[in-house]
């Protein structure tokens, strides 16, 4: 009986004890704490991957939006990249059309003017001639005379004119 009175014994005695005691009573609150702890994470890690997918989701959409702007920022500087082309291709053609319209404008003046001065020269040089035939004549002929060359004389700007 030696063994009952060895502190030893008792120490290794009462240490299985509180184990088996410990181990009985403790284990299931310690194993629900941990499944607590255990299932607190799982969800945390769910709700992270749901997160992670609604994430992707919305950064999915919002590439597509901006895919989608971008593609409507293209088409609408190419549609007035070619309405400005359009408009200046107008605004040529009307320059040359006003061009056209302002050289024949010019050229219709400058013949009347031609015409004018080809009219004006004509009356002169009749005049010049009439004025220098009459002298000559009036010089030679009686009075009678004149008054015929006076008629030829008045009469030879409408032929010359015609």
């Amino acid at each position: 009986m030696e063994l009952l009175s060895n502190t030893t014994f008792w120490v290794w005695v009462s240490t299985i004890l509180f184990v088996i005691i410990a181990w009985k009573k403790g284990a299931k609150p310690i194993t629900e704490i941990l499944d607590a702890r255990t299932d607190r994470i799982r969800k945390e890690l769910e709700e992270a991957e749901k997160l992670r997918v609604e994430a992707q989701e919305i950064l999915a959409d919002y590439q597509r939006k901006y895919r989608d702007a971008m593609k409507t920022a293209d088409e609408i500087i190419e549609n007035a990249s070619e309405r400005a082309s359009r408009i200046e291709k107008d605004m040529l053609s009307k320059m040359d059309e006003e061009l056209a319209r302002k050289e024949n404008q010019l050229v219709e003046r400058i013949e009347r003017a031609e015409k004018a001065a080809i009219k004006e020269i004509r009356f002169k040089a009749a005049d010049i001639a009439t004025s220098t035939v009459k002298s000559i004549l009036s010089s030679e002929m009686d009075k009678k005379d004149n008054e015929l060359i006076d008629d030829a004389i008045k009469s030879l700007p409408k032929k010359l004119s015609a």
